[in-house]
């Protein structure tokens, strides 16, 4: 009885074993056959090659108000806000002289503006060279960036540039180049490249820093696919394409343009193709696949 008994338990192991090992032979055959993968099609988009730059803000115009005569700050007749023309007076200062008196004369604005900082208070004792108010036209804004050498010859007068600040992070603002220095610095390697915005919102301010993107190169209506469909053998980049089958793929020598982040101009393809996108790893010319439709 106790023989039977082992038998039918070597039996049953036996039998769980290679049950395991057929279940191990198919599931390893499936890894090395078939490939889980995801494919979509080609889309048209705009792809613009992009260099992103830290820049600065600065007021289209800024003058530092001084007064025309040494003695005593009497009064400032604006304050920090408020709209000023030029030649509008921003302060009186008297002139201060034993036995003397003096009528206050006025310290005027040369540009049109806003006042945006009062440097001095009432009863100070001020000279040709005490600055007395700082006065900025923001309607339009300057964006300077400090353009490395090597892009230099993508740059152009009249060029699109679009910038962010962090107090509007959702908000995307536009400028064009107007200004390319004609000297590059020795020591950065850079050249100053000024662009103009609108700014009658008012919501960008003299001093602030942003994040400006310059389009080097564009591209309308390019064939383009995510940049994880491209697969790299030896520096050559690779696409992979489902066959008429549906159930293989076709390996092609991709012929590229430019790209962005995320999307590469891929310029021998068409939009009836489907693009691997997902599950390259291991893949080869010819490979079965199993097209997921799961996210």
């Amino acid at each position: 009885m106790k023989k039977i008994i082992l038998i039918s338990a070597v039996l049953i192991s036996f039998f769980a074993l290679s049950c395991k090992n057929k279940e191990a032979e198919a599931f390893n055959k499936i890894e090395k056959d078939v490939f889980f993968v995801k494919a979509e099609n080609p889309q048209i988009r705009t792809i613009s090659n992009e260099i992103v730059l830290g820049a600065s803000l600065k007021a289209m115009e800024e003058a530092v108000i001084y007064p025309r005569i040494n003695g005593k700050l009497t009064e400032n007749v604006l304050k920090e806000g408020d709209s000023v023309s030029k030649d509008q007076t921003i302060a009186y200062v008297k002139k201060d002289e034993v036995g003397v008196v003096y009528e206050p004369a006025p310290i005027p604005s040369t540009i049109d503006g806003v006042i945006g900082r009062i440097y001095q208070d009432p009863g100070a004792d001020v000279n040709i060279q005490t600055p007395i108010a700082l006065v900025v036209n923001q309607k339009k804004i300057r964006i300077q960036m400090d353009m490395p050498e090597k892009y230099l010859s993508g740059i152009y007068k009249g060029q699109k540039v679009s910038f962010k600040v962090e107090a509007y992070p959702d908000k995307v603002f536009s400028a064009k180049i107007e200004k390319i220095s004609p000297v590059v610095d020795k020591v950065s390697k850079t050249s100053l490249v000024e662009a103009v915005a609108d700014n009658s919102s008012g919501y960008l301010k003299s001093g602030m820093f942003c994040e400006a993107r310059v389009a080097l190169k564009e591209v309308d209506n390019a064939y383009a696919v995510p940049l994880s469909a491209i697969v790299y053998k030896e520096k050559v980049p690779y696409i992979y394409v489902l066959d008429e089958s549906g159930h293989s793929v076709k390996e092609v020598k991709a012929s590229l343009g430019i790209s962005d982040s995320q999307y590469a101009q891929v310029k021998n393809i068409n939009l009836k193709d489907k693009i691997i996108t997902v599950g390259l790893y291991g893949i080869y010319d010819k490979a079965k696949v199993y097209i997921s439709e799961n996210d």
